[in-house]
């Protein structure tokens, strides 16, 4: 049974799923619905194992079902299980907050970003269900992590997007995150004072929220030989150091304008550049070890090394 909503509703129709749980819609788009919260104070909310649809009919039109909006079913206290069906694209801002019974929770590979808070205050999003480094997963993505975590830590291979904060005031100082990883969410690193490095695995580039390092001083996002052009070129990610990690202990890192790029080799750097300027290079102390025109310059030990040109913002290698 279908009903159109009054003007009023928060909602454009409902419909009943395969289990008989009523849930709520509103039109996002030509043949695309969001679920959405018709105000549970009011209506029935669902409870036990709650399943997603993939599309629903109303009136002669079948939509796809592609996002859960902002706290639909926030408060939703005796949900148990969620199943979430491939083509929804999107979990909104606490969407399941403070369903007290929640406990499992499976995710479709269509994900493209899991809002803030999207699960907490529920069973799952408790210390029994973190792994032994300390991180939420569910399915192929990290919801998010015990406070607590530092050092360094390793993302499984497995894992397609980090949510909305998912390492949000943590201590952890260096992060690795897979070849398959798709999208970083918005605050996924903020407050992270510790954090220095971000080591990614993966020639493309995720999706990176603008505001994912919020507060977050002196990262180096180290990618593959022969990509940071890729990462430059990709939105927010030039707004980080760029530092490639190629064979034989070489680096390559490049400004944000990727005006020029200095190149550990045997014994130093090749600094190439498309202008003529004067390059100062300094070690991790901050003491000056060198100046050049471009060209080779001479290092006298292994280490991290900075590159500064006049106007321009410094880059990090590391010999």
């Amino acid at each position: 049974m279908l009903l159109a909503a009054t003007a009023a509703r928060a909602f454009d129709f409902w419909a009943d799923n395969a289990d008989g749980k009523r849930l709520y819609y509103s039109y996002d788009g030509n043949s695309k619905v969001k679920v959405v919260n018709p105000d549970w104070d009011s209506f029935t909310q669902p409870s036990g194992v709650l399943r997603i649809p993939a599309t629903v009919i109303n009136g002669a039109t079948t939509f796809s079902v592609t996002a859960i909006d902002t706290k639909a079913f926030e408060y939703c206290a005796d949900i148990t299980t969620v199943v979430i069906p491939e083509g929804v694209t999107s979990i909104g801002r606490m969407a399941f907050a403070y369903c007290t019974a929640l406990d499992s929770v499976a995710l479709p590979s269509t994900l493209t970003s899991i809002g803030t808070m999207a699960f907490t205050g529920t069973s799952f999003f408790s210390s029994s269900h973190l792994n032994d480094d300390g991180l939420l997963i569910a399915g192929n993505y990290l919801i998010g992590s015990r406070s607590s975590i530092t050092g360094s830590i390793a993302v499984p291979d497995h894992v397609q997007g980090l949510g909305n904060m998912a390492f949000y005031s943590t201590h952890v100082e260096r992060v690795t995150l897979p070849a398959g990883l798709r999208f970083i969410g918005e605050n996924a690193f903020q407050d992270c004072m510790s954090l220095d490095t971000v080591e990614l695995l993966g020639t493309n580039p995720p999706t990176l929220a603008a505001n994912a390092f919020t507060n977050v001083n002196g990262v180096v996002a180290y990618v593959p030989c022969h990509s940071a052009g890729s990462y430059q070129a990709t939105t927010n990610w030039n707004s980080l150091d760029i530092a490639e990690n190629c064979p034989d202990g070489q680096g390559i890192a490049e400004t944000m304008a990727a005006t020029f790029s200095a190149v550990a080799t045997d014994g130093g750097l090749a600094i190439v550049c498309s202008e003529e300027m004067t390059f100062c290079v300094s070690d991790a102390m901050g003491r000056r070890v060198a100046e050049s025109k471009g060209g080779w310059v001479a290092l006298p030990s292994h280490g991290i090394y900075f590159v500064n040109a006049p106007g321009m913002k410094a880059v990090k290698v590391v010999y």
